[in-house]
């Protein structure tokens, strides 16, 4: 008989990039009160390899930044700013390939933070331990069910999963208020669940391989495309500690029919010859890999009643073409975080908040999809069925790549106002940012020093809605008496007083005391706008009038109100369908 163990919040289940972000956030917001979990199938020594997903671009960044993550990815990654593509003969053709990279505006992080996931999981891991959590290996689970209703306990353990340590061979047995699956692209969860996965395989092969070289490459130092006339769009990535990732589609040679003749030397040729005309030689190769292309997702992200949730891999699984599998995956992990963790502080609304999850995630999962498809063929060197546009696959590869730009970059990322959701509502404030959009990350400038900061510097992610009173400098009466309906609204104070909200007042100028300006104190902690009146324009919002913002934990904007009476009704009626107030 399996061990028993004590009951946990949240059992979290594969310890790559998505499954630690998962459990470190967990951990972080729960402040001691939640209980977690993570468990891994492999021993570190096995799991921690290189290679795998290595590129994070801008939104993914900015969110890693709000949980405090980003810093040690920063210290040891490679700010890739540069891009660059060759035609069959090396000679540069300017527009095409990663050139979208050049169009990443709008953020701090206007670049590819490229870093191999060993590095990455290392930094999760070290900021996970001090909450008390660490990654239990080589643990598998084995089994897991749930009831639609309260145990027999009147607990809300709902979920029992069986775990075996694979070393010794226990088993235990875990309850659990909601598991959390980040077990990659073969997912035990999913399989135990019977969860479809929807899709299919190609015929393509590609091949990966990281080392340390040498080259005649003019810009090695880049992301960089070369079109091949034998191997695709072959991809060049500067990585971190001097070194470089070729990806090519696989040709294999007479000798090499048989996948099992495909080895380390096989894959080393097939780069030297992918990247003709230029020279290449590996001093020292890290890892390599060659896989077959799909594109699958997962019928549905919740299961067991709502009490089991797919993240990344385990929910959908794509080609490595657009380098979104670790940023798809940490949006997932980003999204479900928050509202997992006020859903276990708020259980009577905790299925309809975390009904969003998949309502927001999965629209966009299936963009990716579509996308990859189409240009994972275009890298192997064929337009894709139905296409109708240019005839030249490079031209072709070129225009995708760039009309997905702000997608890809995960600038553009919207989420939907949609009747069901409570998230994403349209205010009496329009002509702004709208509700679902991307929080501009805005320059604020601290009081007294007037020192410049940013919106997401200051709006850490702990799971908290920020309330942005953007005061005016046409009627300084309006937000006192905005402020006085705010701070005597009984809700809307409980809210803050339990941590779920908090505000933050914005004054258009620099000004000695923010108090003398407004007639009444500051809403939370109060900040200068730019200089350049862009902290206002950016959320479209004019200084004469000024506005509210309510801005989400992982910083889409939830909804916008006009400052004035009635804010606070507006402001407690969008919160009473989040939280129970």
């Amino acid at each position: 008989m399996p061990e028993k163990s004590n009951p946990v919040d949240v059992l979290v289940v594969g310890a790559g990039p998505v499954g630690l972000v998962s459990a470190y956030q967990l951990a972080r917001f729960g402040g001691g009160s939640v209980s977690v979990r993570i468990v891994e199938k492999h021993t570190k020594t096995v799991q921690d390899t290189y290679g795998r997903a290595v590129t994070l671009f801008p939104r993914t960044s900015e969110m890693l930044d709000q949980l405090e993550l980003a810093d040690p990815l920063l210290q040891h990654g490679f700010a890739c700013r540069d891009t660059a593509a060759y035609d069959a003969q090396g000679q540069e053709v300017h527009g095409r390939g990663w050139s979208f990279l050049h169009d990443m505006k709008d953020t701090a992080f206007d670049f590819a933070l490229v870093l191999r996931q060993k590095y990455q999981e290392e930094a999760f891991r070290a900021a996970m331990k001090p909450l008390g959590v660490e990654v239990e290996a080589p643990v598998e689970l084995t089994a897991v069910t749930s009831i639609n209703d309260e145990g027999s306990d009147g607990d809300d353990y709902r979920v029992t999963a069986v775990i075996r340590n694979r070393e010794t061979g226990e088993e235990e047995t875990v309850k659990c208020k909601y598991l959390i699956a980040c077990d990659g692209g073969h997912s035990t969860v999913r399989r135990l669940l019977e969860i479809p996965l929807e899709g299919s395989a190609t015929e393509d092969r590609w091949v990966r391989v990281d080392g340390l070289v040498k080259t005649d490459l003019p810009k090695p130092r880049t992301y960089c495309a070369i079109e091949s006339p034998t191997h695709g769009n072959v991809l060049w990535v500067a990585l971190d500690r001097g070194t470089t990732r070729i990806g090519y589609a696989y040709t294999p040679a007479p000798d090499e029919q048989q996948a099992l003749l495909f080895d380390q030397a096989a894959a080393v040729r097939g780069a030297i010859a992918a990247v003709k005309p230029f020279t290449l030689a590996f001093e020292r190769v890290d890892w390599w890999t060659i896989y077959t292309v799909s594109q699958r997702v997962a019928a549905h992200f919740r299961a067991a009643h709502g009490r089991v949730l797919l993240a990344g891999d385990a929910a959908h699984t794509h080609s490595s073409a657009a380098a979104q599998g670790m940023n798809t995956g940490v949006h997932d992990a980003v999204n479900l975080g928050w509202k997992l963790a006020v859903a276990l502080r708020h259980p009577a609304r905790a299925d309809a908040l975390l009904r969003t999850y998949e309502a927001e995630r999965r629209p966009h999962v299936l963009r990716l999809i579509r996308y990859d498809r189409d240009i994972s063929q275009l890298m192997s060197g064929r337009l894709p069925e139905g296409w109708a546009g240019e005839a030249d696959v490079s031209a072709a590869l070129a225009r995708a790549m760039r009309e997905a730009g702000r997608f890809s970059s995960g600038l553009g990322i919207a989420y939907e106002v949609a009747g069901g959701n409570p998230l994403n509502v349209v205010g009496s404030f329009v002509g702004g940012a709208a509700p679902g959009v991307r929080a501009p990350d805005v320059e604020l400038l601290r009081p007294g020093t007037c020192e410049p900061t940013r919106l997401i510097r200051e709006t850490r992610n702990v799971a908290r809605f920020h309330v942005l009173v953007f005061a005016s400098d046409g009627a300084p009466g309006i937000p006192a008496a905005v402020f006085r309906e705010l701070e005597g609204s009984v809700p809307i104070q409980g809210l803050v007083a339990e941590g779920c909200l908090a505000f933050v007042t914005v004054l258009p100028d620099p000004v000695p005391s923010a108090y003398e300006v407004l007639d009444h104190e500051p809403l939370g902690r109060v900040y200068f706008g730019a200089k350049d009146k862009s902290t206002y324009s950016r959320f479209g919002i004019e200084i004469g009038k000024g506005a509210i913002a309510v801005v989400r934990p992982d910083g889409w904007i939830g909804t916008m109100v006009v400052l004035g009476s009635g804010a606070a009704a507006e402001i407690e009626a969008y919160f009473g369908n989040i939280f129970t107030i």
